[in-house]
């Protein structure tokens, strides 16, 4: 019975870790897409930042209402539902002419996305209760192994078949995975069952009051909130390839190893800072990793070309900017009751991604009116304005041996 539990197990993070890797994959090849998709439709900055802003508003309000959801349907179900969807719509996107057709379809893909972070993350966290943090961590790092090989894939496959064909491959395959997440066993209900305990919360609105009422919950999707960059399909995904290009006047080859370089330290950051927080006090691990991202991007906003002080900075952004959702969500697990872990990652990611769309398109107009510089130097602003926020958690600083 242990090894069919074992084996069942494996199969639930290697398919949940699956989805989340073509979730990012699809959603970072479009930075590589993009320049060519900009000569090819005639749009500019501010029409990309549309794309993307679309895509992420509907995925982050829809975050929201998965702990309503989950005790009702089972949750290898809207999982599958969601990466079936987004599949579709990526084959779509392969067939849109105009940027309104990009916009409905991407739209559509933000609707399948929206299961994958809460849903995802609370499946892995009610099955690796001993484990969480790791496992967390790998669930991340799967997002993000996605987006780091996404950019050169992208390039090598545009240099064989056109960007239409690109969407029409990796929609295929996103759509096979999401029928794989159909077949997951999935018996641990924690929100379901919280509806027999007499002392906990029920589910539905019961569970998302009581995390309302948690104000260290509050005080940590606010923190991932108003961080600009580092939390996947948005600022960093839409316009530095773009910039690269542009500014640097480079090759979208050339453009794409140079973002690579970003991913390979958001795919290592989580490891070490997961290390560093496991030994060290967890609150003051996230604010030196927000006071480094800060720095991190203050530093690429006045880079003026490729260098090797270039390259070292981009590796350290990736580093340090995408370690805070990574840590937020381990103190999250500590902090909130096992039964309300549906509800609690349901609003941190809503609440925490909802501003995605709004720095995405602020950012575009930023760029195209002032430069990347400036835009970039506002963006490091917003760590500055996280480390004030959690300055407002009350949670204990729990030590690791």
């Amino acid at each position: 019975m242990s090894a069919d539990l074992s084996h069942a197990r494996k199969t639930v993070f290697g398919v949940v870790c699956g989805a989340h890797f073509f979730n990012h994959f699809q959603s970072t090849m479009l930075g590589v897409l993009y320049p060519v998709m900009m000569k090819d439709l005639g749009i500019g900055f501010v029409a990309i930042g549309s794309i993307t802003a679309a895509y992420n508003l509907v995925g982050s309000l829809l975050q929201g209402f998965s702990g309503f959801v989950v005790p009702y349907v089972r949750r290898g179900v809207l999982l599958g539902a969601g990466n079936v969807l987004l599949g579709l719509s990526v084959c779509a996107t392969g067939f849109a002419s105009s940027l309104y057709q990009i916009l409905t379809v991407r739209f559509l893909g933000g609707i399948g996305s929206s299961p994958q972070h809460p849903i995802g993350s609370s499946i892995l966290a009610s099955h690796f209760e001993k484990a969480r943090g790791r496992t967390l961590a790998l669930h991340s790092a799967s997002g993000q192994f996605g987006a780091l090989v996404a950019p050169i894939l992208a390039a090598l496959l545009l240099a064989y078949v056109s960007w239409r064909a690109v969407f029409w491959i990796v929609g295929v395959l996103t759509f096979i995975v999401g029928l794989a997440c159909f077949f997951l066993t999935d018996h641990s209900q924690p929100a379901a069952s919280a509806a027999r305990g007499g002392q906990k919360a029920r589910p539905g609105w019961d569970a998302y009051k009581k995390c309302l009422q948690n104000k260290n919950l509050m005080v940590l999707s606010l923190v991932l909130m108003v961080g600009a960059a580092g939390r996947g399909q948005g600022i960093n995904e839409t316009y530095l390839i773009p910039h690269f290009v542009n500014d640097f006047q480079i090759d979208v080859t050339y453009a794409a190893f140079l973002f690579m370089l970003i991913q390979i330290g958001s795919f290592l950051g989580p490891f070490l800072w997961g290390w560093v927080s496991d030994r060290w006090n967890r609150i003051l691990t996230i604010q030196t990793s927000l006071l480094l991202s800060g720095l991190s991007n203050l530093w690429l906003a006045w880079q003026g070309h490729v260098s090797l002080l270039l390259l070292a900075n981009l590796v350290f952004y990736g580093a340090v900017v995408h370690s805070r959702q990574t840590l937020t969500q381990a103190l999250l697990s500590d902090i909130v009751e096992p039964d309300l872990l549906d509800a609690a990652f349901s609003l941190y990611f809503l609440i925490g991604f909802i501003s995605i769309p709004f720095w995405t398109i602020a950012t575009g107009w930023i760029m195209s009116h002032y430069g990347f510089s400036i835009a970039f130097t506002l963006i490091s602003s917003s760590y500055i304005a996280a480390m004030i926020i959690m300055l407002f958690l009350r949670a204990p600083a729990v030590q690791r041996s």
